[in-house]
């Protein structure tokens, strides 16, 4: 799995950087929108044969008993599912939501979303939660490859299976990146 995340990582963002040399979607230090990482995500994995993508997937909150709670992304084909939550990362409080969706990405939450696949059963498809991310600050590429960033932000949450892309450095010095990790859910039968 991890070569069909990485190598749909790195064409998402070689897509998004050949966007923006055509456009660029924000003014002042307004980042891109979310949205922008889940398209480029499902674009990426739908260009594989017999691959598909869902947005914004309900499930369940136990809380109030409604399908209020959303998966920005769902990627999957008949090997695997692969659920996407994303964020722009610059500061601590992003860190700290991207920590509360991976944590509502359990197998619980998400067990009777996998029971709605009509073909195959669902339980045969191996099953991951991703987060990814964007963010313009070196120290933060730093800190999620877990170097000595400075950073005293919290990465001990981090799945084991992480990595930083560079998706474009503009004119202005600035770069910006993805950040991205995943790791397998397992489902008890």
């Amino acid at each position: 799995m991890s070569r069909v995340i990485n190598r749909v990582i790195r064409q998402a963002a070689e897509s998004l950087g050949s966007s923006l040399d055509q456009f660029y979607p924000s003014y002042g230090r307004n980042g891109l929108n979310e949205r922008n990482l889940t398209y480029q995500m499902a674009k990426a994995f739908e260009s594989r044969s017999d691959a598909y993508a869902f947005m914004e997937v309900p499930f369940l909150n136990t809380a109030t008993g409604r399908y209020d709670y959303r998966i920005d992304c769902m990627l999957f084909d008949k090997d695997q599912v692969v659920f996407v939550e994303c964020k722009r990362l610059y500061k601590p409080e992003k860190a700290q939501q991207l920590i509360v969706d991976l944590q509502r990405m359990n197998a619980e939450n998400l067990a009777p979303v996998l029971e709605k696949f009509t073909a195959e059963k669902p339980r045969s498809r191996s099953v991951y939660r991703m987060i990814l991310a964007e963010t313009w600050q070196k120290p933060i590429t730093e800190w999620w490859k877990s170097s000595n960033s400075g950073r005293t932000w919290d990465g001990s949450w981090l799945p084991e299976d992480r990595a930083v892309i560079e998706v474009k450095t503009f004119d202005n010095g600035k770069t910006l990146y993805w950040l991205y990790a995943y790791e397998p859910l397992l489902f008890s039968n």
